[in-house]
């Protein structure tokens, strides 16, 4: 699936930019559910349905040559959850466990948006771990691990590249390079 102008819109107006720009993240983050409720053209929708096609498909080519289209997933898996909640992207075949979130997984929103307390942390914090059914003591928890352990991107499972080839075949994605044709 080629990546639309909405999607490319809505993607570069904060999401893609948590490493450069982590205050226009987290405030895309904390503006989606409203984005949702107030959507009366259809077009963030549209973003979001997009958003959760490419996950499913592995259609959204990884960002360098130095990225695969695995850990390209995976980023894509913490956006939507720090923008559209704990349920995964419909289709998703490889979702992260909700158990993950916050404990063995962080993301971006909760590195640059969840402090220690309520009053250091971003003014949508306790509305957003609520939603996903977190607290300021799991993030911060997380994030104490995550200095002797990996709380981030699974390794691909076993099957990947041939679930890969499959949807190539299907013509829901172009290969990447460095994707070794299955068996």
């Amino acid at each position: 699936m080629p990546i639309s102008r909405n999607f490319k819109a809505f993607f570069s107006s904060g999401f893609g930019m948590a490493t450069y720009e982590p205050s226009f993240y987290v405030e895309a983050c904390e503006e989606a559910p409203e984005m949702l409720a107030n959507d009366t053209t259809g077009n963030y929708r549209a973003f979001r349905d997009e958003f959760a096609a490419h996950i499913r498909d592995s259609s959204f080519a990884p960002p360098s040559e130095g990225d695969t289209q695995w850990m390209t997933n995976e980023w894509l898996r913490n956006i939507w959850y720090d923008a559209f909640g704990p349920e995964p992207p419909p289709g998703d075949p490889f979702a992260v466990p909700q158990e993950h979130w916050g404990h063995r997984r962080l993301t971006d929103y909760m590195v640059y948006a969840v402090n220690e307390t309520p009053e250091f942390s971003s003014p949508g914090a306790p509305a957003w771990l609520e939603a996903r059914g977190l607290t300021f003591a799991d993030v911060n928890a997380a994030v104490e691990l995550s200095a002797t352990q990996s709380v981030g991107f699974r390794s691909a499972p076993e099957g990947w590249l041939e679930h890969l080839k499959q949807l190539t075949d299907r013509g829901l994605r172009e290969p990447q390079p460095g994707e070794l044709p299955a068996g």
